[in-house]
């Protein structure tokens, strides 16, 4: 019997090559872990204005519900509240969805309910909740886009849309004017997202499904990825916007959840209609040293491997 070393040849090449898959992975990207950290109820009257959408401008929240925009500081207390003007509502445009913000100004998507064909953009103030005077109608062909939800990149000047449907087309519009520039091609559809936000080249998405399911999708390749699920184990529950702001309790990202609890909840003040607001944190991932440091010690002793060699003993 031939006795084989950790110097064959053999051995050597299948430690080269693991190194290699080691090298491989630390420079893939891995997928975002998301610890749920707390969550705040809002009970009626108020959490009727926050029953839509959330944003912020890193110092306080926005919050949207069907007739208007609220404001509120870090401890939720409402400083402000604003209703669609008249002008808007003269269009028909009666609903407001999940709304985003930048460069001091809040833009809120709106529609009218009876058949969800006027699709616009409005801007308002963030100072004052004021409305600017400035509303753009979104059209886009082949695909359609009920304004549920805006999600605004300032950086790059585009906003970006969705129809309600299931489709794997994501909006994109120029942000000075919001007509359509093109569309993003996803590698799986996605239906009744409620609310999104940009974060880097990834646009986070909350979806109404059963599972009430958050993903993030990659602008630049489509990739597509379901980060966690908000499903409650009792009543009726339907998902709004998200929000990105880091907060005191080490979370980062913010989901709405209108939550109308049946017969089965216990406790007395869970039976009323609420909207939670929950609040997740990140998980840090390894850090590259670690990667390095594993792959240069197995392509090291691969090459240890391939220069050591011992005589062969035969039984």
């Amino acid at each position: 019997m031939k006795h084989i070393g950790i110097g064959s040849p053999g051995i050597a090449r299948s430690l080269t090559c693991l190194a290699l898959a080691f090298a491989a992975c630390s420079t893939a990207s891995a997928t975002e872990q998301w610890t749920q950290v707390g969550v705040d109820k809002f009970y009626l009257p108020v959490g009727l204005y926050r029953s839509q959408g959330i944003t912020t401008d890193g110092k306080q929240w926005f919050f949207s519900w069907q007739y208007g925009l609220e404001r509120a500081n870090d401890a939720y207390a409402s400083s402000q509240l604003a209703s669609i003007p008249p002008s808007l509502l003269g269009q028909g445009l009666n609903h407001i969805g999940d709304i985003d913000y930048a460069n001091g100004v809040i833009y809120a998507a709106l529609d009218e309910t009876s058949t969800y064909r006027n699709p616009t953009i409005a801007l308002f103030n963030a100072s004052d909740l004021s409305y600017t005077g400035r509303s753009y109608k979104l059209t886009m062909p082949q695909t359609k886009d009920i304004a549920s939800w805006v999600a605004v990149d300032a950086a790059r000047g585009f906003g970006y849309g969705k129809e309600w449907a299931s489709s794997a087309n994501i909006n994109v519009y120029n942000l000075s004017d919001w007509s359509f520039s093109h569309s993003i091609k996803l590698q799986e559809p996605l239906e009744r997202i409620q609310g999104a936000k940009l974060r880097g080249d990834w646009l986070y998405l909350s979806s109404d499904n059963a599972t009430k399911s958050v993903y993030r999708a990659n602008l630049l390749n489509g990739y597509v990825e379901e980060l966690f699920q908000l499903r409650q184990p009792t009543g009726t529950q339907e998902i709004e916007g998200l929000s990105f702001r880091d907060t005191p309790d080490g979370a980062s990202l913010h989901v709405l959840l209108i939550h109308d609890p049946d017969s089965n909840e216990v406790s007395p003040a869970s039976t009323t209609l609420n909207v939670g607001l929950y609040h997740y944190a990140l998980a840090p991932v390894p850090e590259p040293a670690t990667w390095v440091s594993l792959t240069a010690g197995l392509a090291l002793l691969a090459t240890l491997a391939s220069r050591r060699r011992r005589p062969p003993v035969d039984a």
